[in-house]
């Protein structure tokens, strides 16, 4: 096997790899001053970031995504001539290329791993006229004091952000030909922050307008339950929720995955958490262990489970996302609420580890409106209709740590269309 090291080709710097990705940097393509000009509009015009949504959303809010966005104009002549050079690197047309974005991150923002080319829904929402996604030109626009690095997970590979330096990989020929070794993640900023621009280039013509009515021809054609509200879903048990063990060979995986996420726990920071997570004081006192550092693992986690979600929701469902590891710390309280009705159906908390004072509580309240504390010990799993039932932990927790794991699964019959 190759080790993966740097080629120099003229300005291009290759980084070699036994994936099959091609994938590039180009420092100093971008001058101090575009740059500077480029950081002044994403700064003063920017708006919290998405990513593509399941069913028939176009785009939804995520928490593995924290950044905030800003789109480009093309018809700024400075912004042009920086599109022009973006053309002429990778010889495409400007037909082909998506508007380009920027992207701002502050101290403790990052975008979680992900790939660039769509998939199953966001294929169909955002790809039916105008192909796959093949090229990303991402371009740095700062130095960053510490963290922010680009990292290729399957290259072994974290590129740190230079100013005016270009990041450029190939996602695909086209449709049928994506590389899953283009999947990456910004990781988050320690000290500082990180502004880019970033511009995707399809296998076709680039048509949003036609993408869209195609992907709503589709879902029209394709649709079973669409619903508006949570209260158009079913009700799948007799009070919502049910306790149960998490099977012997998952509860060893889950195991091993906490110990080796301890070195990586952060604080979790996202827009709005102390409306749902907050102590006496207004703080969020609450830590992350993101499952994203051993994203397969995660995965295997989901598929095994899904028989257990499936068996009690009596529904086909599709898996969602493995939030990751929440510990709650001293004095925490969880508002009381509901899930995601876009994805959240069927859901799970299994109770990884904690060290109390006094055993903590999850409030449910059942299909018929009445309360219940939920008790539950490492290795324990609450099933739950997530979307539908009111759940929190509204009494302060006394302790020193209180640590779960979120599965979330979706109902694969039911589509949110929203209000």
């Amino acid at each position: 096997m190759r080790k993966s090291k740097t080629l120099k080709n003229n300005q291009r710097i290759y980084i070699e790899n036994d994936q099959g990705l091609e994938i590039f940097t180009i420092p100093n393509f971008l001058t101090d001053e575009e740059c500077d000009y480029l950081c002044n509009h994403i700064e003063h015009h920017n708006t919290r970031s998405t990513v593509a949504g399941p069913g028939s959303e176009k785009s939804v809010y995520n928490e593995g995504r924290t950044s905030s966005t800003s789109t480009i104009p093309d018809n700024d002549s400075k912004f042009q001539t920086i599109n022009n050079k973006i053309y002429d690197e990778l010889g495409i047309s400007s037909e082909y290329s998506e508007p380009t974005q920027g992207q701002i991150y502050l101290e403790g923002q990052y975008f979680n791993y992900h790939n660039d080319y769509f998939e199953g829904d966001s294929y169909t929402n955002h790809c039916l006229s105008s192909g796959q996604r093949t090229w990303t030109f991402m371009l740095y626009l700062n130095n960053v004091e510490e963290g922010g690095e680009t990292e290729f997970p399957h290259l072994k590979q974290k590129i740190s952000p230079t100013k005016g330096t270009a990041v450029v990989w190939k996602n695909s020929d086209g449709t049928g030909s994506e590389n899953p070794a283009s999947h990456h993640s910004g990781l988050a900023i320690v000290k500082g922050k990180k502004i880019i621009i970033t511009k995707w280039f399809r296998e076709k013509v680039y048509n949003s307008i036609e993408d869209e009515r195609l992907a709503t021809e589709y879902h029209n054609k394709n649709k079973k339950n669409n619903f508006r509200t949570p209260s158009e879903l079913p009700k799948l048990s007799p009070l919502g929720f049910k306790v149960v063990k998490v099977p012997e060979n998952t509860w060893r995986l889950i195991q091993e995955s906490y110990q080796l996420l301890q070195s990586v726990k952060t604080k979790e920071d996202w827009n709005g958490i102390t409306d749902f997570i907050h102590d006496k004081d207004g703080n969020a006192p609450v830590e992350i262990l993101n499952m994203d550092h051993c994203f397969r693992i995660k995965e295997i986690i989901q598929e095994e489970l899904k028989q257990l979600h499936e068996e009690f929701a009596k529904q086909p469902i599709e898996p969602v996302c493995i939030y990751g590891i929440r510990s709650y710390m001293r004095g925490a309280i969880l508002e009381n609420h509901t899930d995601r009705p876009e994805t959240h159906h069927v859901s799970s908390i299994v109770v990884v580890d904690k060290q109390v004072d006094t055993d903590w509580s999850l409030d449910f309240q059942d299909h018929d409106g009445e309360w219940h504390k939920i008790y539950a010990e490492p290795g324990d799993m609450i099933l739950y209709e997530s979307a539908i039932c009111k759940h929190g932990r509204p009494d302060s927790f006394e302790g020193e740590f209180y640590r779960n794991m979120f599965i979330h699964y979706k109902l694969s019959d039911y589509t949110y269309i929203g209000q």
